[in-house]
C-alpha cells in the first residue's frame, strides 16, 4: 500500500470513530438526559465554568450532537435548572404533606434546600448565577427564579390557609429563598460548620414574619394547588 493510500485509510478511521459509534439512533430524551448527566459530572469534577465542549467529551457525542438538543450553554443550564428544581419540588412536597406544625415544616424545607447546596456546591453556583451568559435577571438565575416562584405559591396557600392576606406572597417568597441559598452558600465554606445548628438558626430568622402572619397555629398538610403555581409565576 502506498503511503497516499495509507493516510486516506487513517483519515477515513478517525472520521468514523469521531463521537458516538455507528448504530440506531439515539432517542432524544434519552440523549437529553445522558447530556445533562454527563454535564453535571464535568461540574463536580471541574467547576462551574462548563463548556459545550467539555460536555460532549464525557458524554461521548460530538458537539454537534450535544447542539441539536441545547442551541447554547444557557439552555442547557435551564434545564439542569429545571432538573433539580423538580427534584427539590417533589421532596418538598412530600415534606409539606406531613401533619408538621408550620414551624417544623419550615425548619425541614430550609433542611432540604441546605442540604442540595451543601452537596452540589459547583452545580448550585452554576444553576444561580449563568457564567457564561449576557441575559439579566431573572433569566441568569434560574434556579432562583424556579424556587422563588415555588415558595411564592406556598406562601399564598399558606397565607390563605390561616386567613391572611396573600398580597406578601412573592416578597416573602424570593427574601426566603435568597436568604436560604445564599447563607447555605457561605455556610458551606466554614469547615468547622455544624448542620442542625446552621438549619436552626436559619428557620429561627426566617420564622417570625410568617408566625406574626398566623403560621404558629398551623398544621399541615399544606397542599399546594397546580393552577397556583401557574399562577404566580412572573410572566415571560
Amino acid at each position: 500500500m502506498s503511503a497516499d493510500a495509507a493516510r486516506t485509510d487513517t483519515v477515513r478511521v478517525a472520521s468514523r470513530t469521531r463521537g458516538r459509534p455507528p448504530g440506531p439512533p439515539r432517542d432524544p430524551a434519552v440523549r437529553r438526559e445522558e447530556l445533562l448527566d454527563a454535564a453535571e459530572r464535568v461540574v463536580a469534577r471541574d467547576g462551574a465554568g462548563v463548556t459545550i465542549a467539555q460536555v460532549a467529551a464525557e458524554a461521548g457525542y460530538a458537539r454537534t450532537a450535544v447542539y441539536a438538543v441545547f442551541p447554547d450553554l444557557p439552555a442547557l443550564v435551564d434545564a439542569l435548572a429545571e432538573r433539580h428544581m423538580e427534584r427539590v419540588t417533589a421532596a418538598a412536597d412530600t415534606i409539606l404533606a406531613q401533619p408538621l406544625p408550620g414551624q417544623r415544616l419550615l425548619r425541614a424545607l430550609v433542611q432540604l434546600m441546605c442540604d442540595f447546596v451543601d452537596g452540589n456546591p459547583n452545580l448550585h453556583h452554576l444553576l444561580m448565577q449563568r457564567m457564561q451568559s449576557d441575559d439579566p435577571p431573572p433569566a441568569a438565575r434560574p434556579f432562583f427564579t424556579r424556587s422563588a416562584e415555588w415558595a411564592t405559591a406556598v406562601f399564598d396557600a399558606l397565607l390563605r390557609a390561616v386567613d391572611a392576606d396573600p398580597a406578601p406572597a412573592r416578597v416573602w417568597a424570593t427574601a426566603t429563598v435568597g436568604a436560604i441559598l445564599m447563607s447555605a452558600e457561605d455556610w458551606g465554606r466554614d469547615p468547622g460548620r455544624r448542620p442542625d445548628e446552621f438549619v436552626d438558626r436559619l428557620t429561627a430568622f426566617l420564622w417570625p414574619a410568617l408566625e406574626s402572619a398566623g403560621a404558629g397555629r398551623f398544621t399541615g398538610p399544606l397542599i399546594v394547588p397546580a393552577a397556583t403555581l401557574t399562577a404566580v409565576a412572573p410572566d415571560r
